[in-house]
């Protein structure tokens, strides 16, 4: 992807995170960029394809950060562990992106915000699901549905990452830790 175009897609992100979809102008957006509104539209059609593919390269972004936060670890637990610490400190990084995630209509229409939230969602259960179901295989995790525990951690973490953290990334942590144990503690295996 060109400067140019990363250019209108980071000034895009501020302007919708700050104003939401609807309050968000073209105009505006050439004002911030410092360009043309010809020039947006070399690179997109309309507002919406803009927003479009913001929204997939936000995706892709969380994609490849969760999966860059994940080292080559073969224990399930660890992995499971993981994926958590590093969901919760990249969405909490982002307010964009937990916006998104948890569909808030501040950000864009329902639909829209329905639409990305459930590819992220659909994405992180995915990760999730094989995680357990490998801890199931190596016996470490007992025998759980890992699609509906997958399902309920993205809830759980949902559910999390819109609580007003205490600035002090203390408190952060701490929630954190409090998720991990109640999750790790409802699908390992008891001794």
């Amino acid at each position: 992807m060109d400067d140019i175009k990363n250019l209108i897609l980071d000034k895009a992100k501020e302007r919708f995170e700050r104003f939401g979809y609807k309050k968000t102008t073209m105009d505006e957006l050439s004002r911030d960029c410092r360009i043309s509104k010809r020039t947006i539209y070399v690179h997109f059609n309309d507002k919406e394809e803009l927003f479009n593919n913001l929204m997939l390269r936000e995706f892709y972004k969380a994609r490849q950060m969760l999966f860059d936060g994940m080292p080559e670890v073969s224990d399930p637990l660890e992995k499971l562990v993981q994926l958590i610490k590093t969901a919760t400190v990249f969405f909490n990084e982002d307010n964009f992106l937990i916006k998104l995630f948890n569909a808030d209509e501040t950000l864009c229409s329902a639909s829209m915000c329905k639409k990305y939230s459930s590819m992220l969602s659909t994405d992180i259960i995915a990760m999730a699901s094989d995680i357990i179901s490998e801890g199931k295989k190596q016996g470490k995790f007992r025998d759980v549905d890992e699609k509906v525990i997958a399902h309920a951690e993205v809830k759980l973490f949902q559910a999390f990452s819109c609580m007003d953290f205490p600035q002090e990334k203390v408190r952060q942590d701490y929630y954190t830790d409090v998720l991990v144990d109640f999750i790790v503690n409802a699908i390992v295996k008891k001794k």
